[in-house]
């Protein structure tokens, strides 16, 4: 029987689990494909440690965010590190995954705030 990864309807609603470097401030884990970049939210921490796995920085760490505020923080320094878009759940070798535009989501963390 193989594993499944579970990827929830709605995983904007959901906890995110991120990973980054407690040692860089505003450090995030970004991917290129092309031209687009995306920052890396995971709906688990088993797909954000499967991912983890393998990286070569030792400060690297998984960090959650439960709060609307929270990921409206996490999306602000993903605009300033240049990503364009969310990817959620993404897994080596993956071919794609689920993802939405990062302005999107900024306008909605600002209705979900009260911004």
């Amino acid at each position: 029987m193989g594993t499944q990864s579970f990827t929830p309807s709605n995983p904007i609603d959901s906890t995110w689990w991120i990973i980054d470097n407690p040692t860089v401030a505003g450090e995030l884990m970004t991917l290129r494909a092309g031209e687009i970049k995306y920052a890396l939210v995971f709906s688990s921490s088993p797909l954000a440690t499967v991912f983890l796995h393998g990286m070569n920085d030792q400060n690297l760490q998984i960090a959650t965010l439960e709060t609307w505020v929270m990921k409206d923080a996490f999306l602000t320094a993903a605009k300033i590190l240049g990503a364009t878009r969310i990817m959620f759940d993404y897994a080596r070798g993956q071919q794609s995954a689920q993802s939405a535009p990062l302005e999107n989501l900024i306008e909605l963390m600002k209705t979900k705030i009260g911004t």
